[in-house]
């Protein structure tokens, strides 16, 4: 009967640690952009189609089943894309022991993950419903209890498709700026478990990748082009030249000049050769 009684008055919950404040679900339109500081720690779920969305300097696309958890005070601009209908879900939370939760399970300013008929799915729909019945104290720990599973489902297999996306993302972008923590705010996860996930995965480490491709096209840029070193150094996405010839003479046991010249070598003997 207190518990009951406690419930039923709704300013109470707010003295929790940590508690779900409001729970919204809205159309997100095409035609104009919303924009919004957030006020709370918000967990956003796409329930269908697809949206664009601007969080403070990054820009990402979640689809169906996509969620986001973002910090308190981030701006927020969302549009809906063309040809989708949108419909998006937001968990508003706060409290005094959201931040210090949030720290220990060790979640970036914005975190991502999927809820495609998973246990966090379960999870979420238990808590949105319960909270919806008024039930605003257990919905809390509901809330705690899907936070914990967020971090625990990262090492289901849903994750390695993001992994071979960024796996890919970085064969397109190998000469932007790039280091461990945009990669794994890419992926949605702390520097140290996107490290051990990419090397377990791929058999070598993420920065060691970036690497290897940028070396890749270093060594064609070289031999196909009259480029001075130092634009291919910049061309690749080094942005010390000195760096770039320490990383190429680890590679290929040359400097980036005794490989050009090597090959040119190397091409006018197979030349002679051909003539002969």
């Amino acid at each position: 009967m207190i518990i009951k009684e406690i419930t039923e008055k709704r300013d109470n919950y707010r003295l929790l640690s940590l508690f779900v404040d409001k729970i919204t679900k809205f159309h997100v339109a095409v035609e104009k952009q919303q924009e919004t500081v957030l006020d709370s720690y918000i967990i956003m779920v796409v329930r269908m189609g697809a949206i664009n969305l601007r969080i403070d300097d990054w820009d990402i696309k979640l689809k169906t089943n996509d969620a986001l958890l973002i910090k308190k005070g981030k701006k927020l601009t969302l549009q809906g894309m063309p040809g989708e209908e949108c419909w998006i879900v937001t968990v508003n939370f706060d409290g005094s022991g959201v931040h210090g939760m949030l720290r220990y399970l060790q979640f970036l300013d914005v975190s991502k993950f999927n809820v495609s008929g998973n246990l966090l799915a379960a999870c979420l729909d238990s808590m949105i419903q319960t909270w919806e019945a008024g039930e605003y104290f257990r919905s809390a720990i509901m809330l705690q209890t899907l936070l914990i599973n967020i971090k625990d489902t990262e090492k289901k297999d849903y994750k390695v498709s993001n992994l071979n996306e960024i796996y890919q993302y970085i064969q397109e972008h190998y000469a932007e700026p790039l280091d461990l923590n945009h990669l794994a705010r890419i992926y949605g996860t702390s520097v140290s478990y996107f490290s051990r996930a990419f090397k377990q995965h791929f058999g070598i480490a993420p920065m060691a990748f970036v690497n290897k491709i940028r070396i890749h096209y270093a060594r064609l840029f070289l031999v196909t082009s009259n480029m001075r070193i130092h634009d291919i150094a910049h061309r690749c996405g080094f942005e010390k030249m000195e760096y770039f010839c320490y990383v190429f003479k680890k590679s290929e046991g040359c400097t980036p000049s005794q490989y050009r010249a090597n090959r040119k070598k190397a091409d006018k003997l197979n030349e002679r050769e051909v003539l002969e």
